[in-house]
């Protein structure tokens, strides 16, 4: 298993716009299995309904191992 940072991309719409922020750590053999692991365990983002699996996506933001890559969509 291997530790993996998450990384949410940062997002720009009609109203609102945020920042690439760490969601936090997951273990798993890949990316997407920590980052499953980490949904299904973490209390604060256990919104599952907002995560999406197949595409990596949470709230629609594409998730990332690392900072730089997260921040290159709207910082």
């Amino acid at each position: 298993m291997k530790r993996y940072e998450i990384w949410s991309e940062g997002f720009a719409d009609s109203r609102d716009r945020g920042q690439a922020y760490r969601l936090g750590y997951g273990e798993g053999a890949t990316f997407r299995e920590a980052c499953m692991a980490f949904m299904n365990a973490d209390k604060e983002h256990l919104q599952l309904r907002y995560f999406n699996g197949k595409e990596l996506t949470y709230w629609g933001c594409r998730l990332f191992d690392n900072e730089v890559d997260a921040r290159k969509s709207f910082g």
